[in-house]
């Protein structure tokens, strides 16, 4: 991988509920601008979020909520908008998963970059250090095949960039296996997730295991790390110097052993890595040229 290829960053904002150990993580559309605003500043080039309640930060799937807050990032900055898929249950359908990016594809001045399809089911129950013992045991994330082929179809036929989130080497294979079906686009943008701890369905972050993602996924495709209820640090140095990509934020860690950051600060911090370790750091515009995308949408006058 080329390391000449500039560093790009995607804040991950609140995908966890991390607000009892920082206050910093966002649940309103405002406070989510707010940290947009913030990570683009330091140095982010793609923002991910989910819809929270306001009030008491569950989970939501209200489509009015979503484009506030695309909205406001648009007014406010050029970052790639990248949102979830929506709020999981086990009744969820995919028209309730997409109803907000499509919502937001009628508007040409709003419209969504890219959408994360994770490409496997997972168990999702934490792990205790202390107690030995899961929290829960019965807890799992579905993505059937069945769904990735649904959703798939939906966003190829609206144009929409996929980010292709897996957590092991299994969902990759399967990832790639949709390229072959020609669901998934060959220009995909791989995101790794690794995971800490208390989450012992992922991949542990060692070098070792990133290089063997790595190497599951086609020479020269753009690759990212995060990790999920983990610190991602040291994976950050080794993408960094491996030419790969980080993803960093509230939503996957309080970072405690930083005080009480906000997001901006955190994408700083992987900056302030890039600068030390002699690597340029994307704007959402050169974020865009590298992973080929179609230029932001144009905010009417």
């Amino acid at each position: 991988m080329n390391r000449e290829i500039p560093l790009i960053i995607e804040c991950r904002c609140n995908d966890s509920d991390y607000r009892q150990d920082n206050p910093n993580c966002p649940y309103s559309p405002k406070e989510i601008i707010r940290e947009a605003v913030r990570a683009w500043e330091a140095g982010a080039s793609i923002f991910h979020w989910h819809g929270r309640d306001p009030v008491n930060g569950e989970w939501i799937s209200n489509v009015e909520v979503y484009l506030e807050a695309i909205q406001g990032i648009r007014e406010k900055t050029d970052l790639i908008i990248n949102p979830t898929l929506n709020y999981v249950t086990k009744q969820s359908q995919v028209s309730d998963r997409v109803k907000h990016i499509l919502a937001a594809k009628i508007d040409p001045t709003l419209g969504v970059d890219m959408v994360p399809i994770e490409f496997g089911s997972l168990n999702i129950d934490f792990w205790n250090p202390q107690t030995k013992q899961f929290q829960t045991y019965d807890q799992v994330h579905i993505s059937s095949r069945a769904y990735m082929q649904e959703v798939l179809k939906i966003l190829k036929e609206n144009n929409i960039f996929v980010g292709t989130v897996c957590w092991d080497v299994g969902q990759i294979r399967t990832a790639r296996c949709f390229q072959e079906m020609g669901l998934l686009s060959r220009n995909t943008f791989w995101e790794f997730v690794f995971t800490g701890e208390i989450m012992p369905s992922g991949i542990l972050p060692t070098l070792p295991n990133l290089q063997a993602v790595v190497d599951s996924i086609p020479a020269g495709d753009q690759w990212l790390v995060m990790c999920w209820n983990g610190d991602v640090m040291r994976l950050a140095a080794w993408a960094i110097t491996m030419g790969g990509h980080v993803g960093i934020g509230l939503g996957d860690d309080p970072y405690s052993r930083f005080g009480k950051p906000h997001n901006g600060e955190l994408v700083e911090m992987v900056v302030k890595m890039a600068h030390t370790l002699d690597r340029e750091v994307a704007t959402p515009t050169q974020a865009r040229e590298i992973l080929k995308m179609t230029p932001q949408p144009q905010l009417s006058k």
